[in-house]
Formats: structure tokens, sequence, C-alpha cells
């Protein structure tokens, strides 16, 4: 296995092809990770008639604002479960952690769908969100430590790639279920049962990282902050994750939303809501692979400035800069580029600053921990928009936070070339 020849100092440039079983991890962790794409954007596409059936009539006016809590509450239980699934990978490894994350949003996912109150809801989201955290770090991690060094940003892009699919999914299925079909957006989380299909059938062809099966596994989640390469590294990565997850749970998330109230029709908006969150995804998706090759030519830090940027310019444009639905439903390819593919970074930098003992920690406290913080974006957001008139009024306000990424990046060292550190 390439991850065990890395072990054993075999120059990263002869590593030239990429063996079956890094396909098949590719195939397995991809196919979860359209799952965690489509358990996230399943209530932003939705969330207008869900909260219209779960809240009573005399909190309706409130919308955007109950919203703006279910978003919060999700991210509580993803970062919540980000931590504890790194730690868990660090000491049980990737493969049980993983598999353990599936099975729980699967089933948190499909409870969804029998919600009988906004807070029945609440609670099925928190446990989705616990079930997506614990699985994204250990995955990133076993992906990195399997794919051979020359192509490992390149299939930590078509990881990434994979929960944009997911979201692709969900704005696909929207369309004809509740536009076409006019059915209830339960049917949307029914769907969330086929994961927990999938990991029954394939649990038994997940390997285990070599890399880690090799490393100490008795390393503790605070000796992160044993060496001051280590912790400085934490600490501007932290710093860039919350630039890109503010950024995009503050405001890009409700973009579907934003899109469907700028209709009257409800089939009409469902119609928008779900063109606007596939036109996002296609964006995203070409943006997330687009950056595991441009990592390679321009470097980590320069590539990931150039998304910061873009997404710092795109975000006012899309809310506040044009006039029709039309156009901002089309927009919504640009801003799925710069703001969707930025998540790349995360599987493509963050394994590269840190040790195999402490990576599945390391990188799930940057992806996850990053998400307490969003948290207050996002019911702020919430808040804003229901006191304001809309989120187009909020967004102009929340996109400097991408300026926060562009300065931490600078903090980062460039590991364009020096191979997955054991």
């Amino acid at each position: 296995m390439y991850a065990n020849q890395s072990v054993q100092k075999v120059p990263p440039s002869s590593q030239a092809s990429i063996t079956g079983e890094a396909w098949g991890v590719l195939a397995i962790v991809t196919t979860f990770w359209v799952a965690d794409g489509y358990d996230t954007f399943v209530l932003l596409v939705t969330g207008r008639p869900t909260l219209a059936e779960l809240l009573r009539p005399e909190l309706g006016h409130a919308f955007a604002r109950y919203l703006g809590y279910l978003v919060t509450i999700t991210l509580a239980g993803w970062a919540t479960g980000g931590v504890l699934g790194g730690v868990m990978g660090d000491r049980i490894g990737r493969r049980r952690t993983m598999i353990l994350g599936v099975a729980l949003y699967s089933v948190a996912t499909t409870a969804s769908a029998l919600a009988s109150s906004w807070e029945w809801l609440a609670l099925a989201r928190f446990v989705t969100g616990i079930g997506i955290g614990a699985e994204w770090g250990v995955g990133t991690s076993l992906l990195q430590e399997v794919w051979p060094e020359k192509w490992r940003t390149r299939g930590a892009g078509l990881l990434q790639a994979g929960f944009s699919v997911g979201g692709l999914l969900v704005s696909g299925l929207w369309v004809v279920i509740g536009s076409t079909f006019g059915l209830s957006w339960r049917w949307m989380y029914l769907f969330g049962v086929v994961p927990l299909v999938i990991i029954v059938a394939v649990y038994r062809h997940i390997p285990e990282s070599t890399r880690w099966t090799k490393a100490q596994h008795n390393a503790k989640p605070f000796a992160l902050f044993a060496t001051p390469a280590v912790r400085k590294n934490l600490i501007a990565a932290l710093a860039v994750s919350i630039s890109i997850t503010g950024g995009w749970w503050a405001v890009t998330s409700f973009l579907p939303t934003f899109v469907g109230s700028l209709a009257h029709d409800p089939r009409t908006a469902a119609s928008l809501a779900g063109w606007a969150g596939a036109l996002y995804n296609l964006g995203e998706i070409v943006g997330c692979i687009a950056m595991g090759f441009l990592a390679e030519i321009w470097g980590r830090r320069s590539t990931t400035i150039v998304y910061l940027f873009g997404s710092l310019l795109i975000v006012p444009i899309v809310f506040a800069g044009l006039g029709s639905a039309q156009a901002v439903t089309l927009a919504q390819l640009v801003a799925g580029f710069f703001t969707g593919g930025l998540y790349s970074w995360y599987a493509i930098h963050t394994p590269e600053l840190f040790p195999t003992r402490i990576r599945a920690t390391a990188i799930s406290i940057v992806f996850s921990g990053a998400r307490y913080l969003a948290m207050a974006g996002a019911i702020t957001a919430g808040t804003l928009a229901a006191a304001l008139g809309g989120f187009g009024k909020v967004a102009i306000w929340f996109a400097p936070i991408y300026l926060i990424g562009i300065i931490a990046m600078l903090f980062l060292p460039e590991t364009r070339g020096r191979g997955l550190p054991d």
C-alpha cells in the first residue's frame, strides 16, 4: 500500500500510480460526503415550507429567526461531533469512527421526516450534526493517508466536491418533489436512510489507514499545543476556518431561501430555490475540484487567498447588487465556485499541517471548532433578517469576514511539495 511505502521513506515522486484500494477509499468516502451534503442542504432548501408547517401560525412572521435557530443547532451538533470524532479517530481508528458517524446522521436525518414540531426537528438536526462532524475529520485523514503523495491534493478536491454533489442532489429532488409534484418536504428527509443501507453493504471493504496503525495512539488532545509550530498552525488555521465557515453559514447558506423569497407563488418559490441551490452546488463542485489542481500550480496559500478574495466580492453582489430573481439564481454559479470551493482548503492544506498521531483531532478542531463561532453568525443573521426584512440587507455586513481568512493565511506555511508529515 502506498501509505505504507511513504512510512518507509519511498520518495513521493516515485509514487506515480494510484492503487485499487486508494480508488476504493475515494469512492466510499466520497459517497459519504455526498450524504453529508444532502443532509446539510436539505434543511436549507426546504426551510420555508418546513417551518410553515411546524411553526404555530402566530410565529409565521419570525420564519427567518427560527431558520437561524435550526442552522445554529445543526452547527452546534456538527462542532461537538467534529471534536469528539477527531479524538476518537486518533484513538480507535479512522475506519470505526467514520462508520459510527455515518450511521448516526443517517438515522437522525430519517427521523426528521417524522417531526411534529420545530423542537423535534431541532433535536434531530443536532444529532445529524454530531454524526456529520464525527465523520468528516476521520474520512479526510483516511483518504490523505491512503492516497500517494503525488495525487493527494487532486483526490482531496474530488472528495470535497462530493459534498456539493449532495447539495445538487437535494436541489434537483426538491424541484421534482416540491415544485413538479407539490409533495411534502418530509419526503426529502426520508432519503436519509440511504447512507445507512450503504454502510451496511460496504463496511467490510473499508480499510484502516496504515499510517495510523504505525503511529503511536497515546497522544492526548492537549498534545496539539505541545510545540510552538503546531500551536501556531492550529491557531492560524482556526482563523481561516472561522472566515470560511462564518461567511458560509451566516450568509451563503441562506441563498436558496433568499432566492425563494423573491417569488410570490409557493411552487415558483420552490422551483427558484431548487434551481439556485443546484447552480450553487454545480459551481461549488467545479470550485472544489479546481482548487485541488490550482493548489499544485500556485501553492496552497496563494490559491486559498484568491478564493477568499473572490468570496469577499461575490457575496454582496449576489445579495444586494442584482435586481431580479433570475439574475440572482444564475449568479449562484460564481458564488458556489468561490464560497463553496473554499471548502477544499480543509481537505488539501490542513492535513499537511499536523502529524499523523494528532491529525484527525487537529483537522476536526479546525473544521468543526469554528462552527461554535459560526453559530453566533447564523443566529445573528437570522435575527437581523427578520428585523430588517430579508437576508439581502444582512449580507453586506458579514462579507468582510473573508478578510480575516486572507490575513490568517499569511501565518500558515506553504506545504506544496513537502508531503504528508508522519
